[in-house]
């Protein structure tokens, strides 16, 4: 047993470290690890993912500024006044499904019938990334029912501030594990995936959360200053040939 047990850690130290983020936050979501062990790993693991992306990916080339995580709207779409919608309270990262507080912003999208495509436009919302980073932990395969309550979701790693966003409740994935993203990068599309936002009563939203790592212990951070001035992307636009279709008016 000693001598499979040597293998199997032998075998997980080679794995990628996105890899190995994924599958711990996995077992803190369904309490299978527990939680001094789950903070000795993520230790670890987050400073070697930092290290892969500094080494994988590209410079940040936007000098640090932000793009709104959703395209087509801007700091008036967070739910709340004034940010009040962030409520940390007593969150526990350790908790997983379970934790308590609401440590995130909502960001509402224009979709009155619910069914995830923008009033105006009729086309799926864009998420974005706010800023460059390597993607450490997803979720692609919520279905109705599953008692998750993030739904689908993307977990992206800022190697320069050492913080994690995480990006909830995703119709689409549109990244994989290990993806290099700069800030505007497409991460998805907004949903209504999750226990808490696939219900009728939930408005259609972006759950938007950061988090900062200290010393293995992923801390609420309140991005609501970079929110606001974060640059605006617009809107997608129809296709051409959806356009081109269209009947002319009288």
């Amino acid at each position: 047993m000693g001598v499979l047990l040597l293998i199997w850690v032998a075998a997980a130290a080679t794995e990628p470290p996105e890899v190995r983020f994924d599958r711990l936050v996995r077992q803190v979501r369904d309490g299978s690890i527990d939680r001094e062990a789950a903070r000795d790993a993520l230790r670890s693991i987050v400073a070697q993912a930092a290290d892969a992306s500094r080494e994988r990916c590209p410079a940040d080339d936007a000098g640090g500024r932000w793009i709104f995580p959703i395209a087509g709207y801007g700091p008036s779409d967070i739910g709340g006044r004034k940010g009040n919608g962030y409520k940390p309270g007593s969150f526990d990262f350790f908790e997983g499904n379970r934790h308590r507080g609401h440590p995130a912003h909502d960001i509402f999208i224009r979709d009155r019938d619910q069914d995830g495509l923008d009033d105006a436009t009729r086309l799926p919302v864009p998420v974005v990334s706010v800023s460059m980073g390597i993607v450490v932990s997803l979720e692609q395969t919520w279905e109705p029912g599953s008692p998750l309550r993030g739904g689908r979701y993307v977990c992206v790693l800022d190697a320069e501030t050492g913080r994690l966003y995480y990006y909830a409740h995703l119709q689409k994935v549109a990244v994989d594990l290990g993806a290099c993203v700069t800030a505007g990068s497409v991460l998805g599309t907004v949903g209504r995936t999750g226990a808490s936002a696939n219900p009728r009563r939930s408005p259609t939203h972006l759950h938007f959360m950061a988090l900062e790592v200290c010393d293995g212990l992923p801390l609420p951070w309140n991005p609501w200053k970079e929110l606001r001035a974060a640059r605006r992307l617009p809107a997608p636009a129809a296709p051409a040939e959806a356009a081109a279709t269209t009947p002319p008016g009288p």
